[in-house]
C-alpha cells in the first residue's frame, strides 16, 4: 500500500513494508501494537478506523524558517478523534531531533489549522534511551503536540507477542481472522528480519 510512495526505497522501505502490512491489520490490533510499543502509555486505548492514511505527505513550509520547498513527515494518520504525525528513522538510536518535530508541528498548522484538531506525533526510532518520557512540544498557534516514542525494535517484540497469542487462541478456537492476521504478523516479522532487526525466539 506504501510501497508505491517511496522515493528513497533505502531509507523508506522499512517504513512502507511494516507500515503497509500494520494497517491490513484490524485497527483496534495494529493501534494495540504501536501504542504498547511505545514507551509511556498515555495513547488513547482506542482510536478508531483512520479516515486518512498519507504517506511522506509533502506540506507547506511557511513559518519554518530552515525549508523553502515542504516538510515531509513519514506517515500521516487522522483518526476520528485526533490526528497522528509519525516521524520515523531507520535505526534505533541518536537520530531523531526535536527541532524537526518543531517544523512538522508548524507545517501541519499551515495544513490542517483551520480544523482546530488534536495532534499527536510518534518519534519512531531514533531515541535516545530506553527510558523515554513523552516530551511536550512548544504550542503554536493553539496547538499542543505530545511526541510519543518508541523503537523499532519495540514494534517487532509487540508483533511477535501478538503472534504468539493468536497461535495459541488458534490451536483451541481457530478462526480465520486469526489465521488471517498471523500470516501478516509474520510477513512482518519477516521484513523486520530482512531490514536487520533481531527476531528473538
Amino acid at each position: 500500500m506504501l510501497a508505491k510512495f517511496i522515493d528513497n526505497a533505502r531509507e523508506d522501505s522499512l517504513t512502507a513494508a511494516v507500515f503497509s502490512h500494520l494497517l491490513h491489520l484490524p485497527c483496534e490490533v495494529f493501534w494495540q501494537i504501536l501504542s504498547q510499543a511505545c514507551y509511556t502509555k498515555s495513547l488513547p486505548e482506542n482510536p478508531g478506523e483512520p479516515q486518512i492514511i498519507h504517506p511522506w505527505p509533502k506540506w507547506n513550509p511557511d513559518g519554518t524558517e530552515t525549508n523553502n520547498t515542504y516538510v515531509e513527515p513519514d506517515v500521516f494518520i487522522c483518526f476520528a478523534s485526533f490526528d497522528l504525525i509519525i516521524e520515523a528513522k531507520r535505526g534505533d538510536n541518536d537520530m531523531q531531533d526535536p527541532k524537526q518535530w518543531k517544523r512538522e508541528l508548524i507545517a501541519y498548522t499551515n495544513e490542517y489549522g483551520k480544523d482546530k484538531r488534536e495532534v499527536r506525533m510518534l518519534a519512531l526510532g531514533g531515541i535516545h534511551s530506553e527510558k523515554e518520557n513523552d516530551e511536550k512540544l512548544p504550542p503554536f498557534k493553539s496547538f499542543d503536540c505530545t511526541v510519543h516514542k518508541c523503537r523499532w525494535s519495540t514494534v517487532l517484540l509487540e508483533c511477535q507477542r501478538l503472534k504468539i497469542k493468536y497461535d495459541e487462541k488458534n490451536k483451541t478456537n481457530p478462526t480465520s481472522r486469526a489465521s488471517a492476521d498471523v500470516r501478516i504478523l509474520d510477513d512482518l516479522i519477516a521484513l523486520f528480519a530482512t531490514h536487520g532487526f533481531v527476531v528473538l525466539r
